[in-house]
């Protein structure tokens, strides 16, 4: 993978759940791999049916990678990105 970026974008996710709105941050640099994340995120809540489209997982604004903690940091460099859960 090429270096790092120092910035990284972030998408506003909001999904209908079984359960009611579930509602993250994907951090990452692109829209298919924030999707992909999404998705993965999803399923490990329980959550592989629920529908996730650009839809419901917009980009929002940019962070500087720096903001994040190194366990974020590391995940982004090794998985593409990184959620961040977030009240509903």
């Amino acid at each position: 993978m090429s270096q790092s970026p120092s910035t990284i974008r972030v998408f506003d996710t909001w999904v209908q759940g079984k359960n009611g709105t579930i509602h993250f941050d994907v951090m990452t640099t692109d829209e298919s791999t924030a999707l992909r994340l999404a998705k993965e995120y999803l399923a490990t809540l329980g959550e592989a049916e629920a529908v996730i489209t650009t839809e419901e997982c917009q980009y929002c604004h940019s962070e500087p990678l720096a903001f994040f903690s190194q366990i974020q940091q590391q995940a982004f460099s090794e998985q593409g990105g990184f959620i961040l859960p977030l009240p509903s």
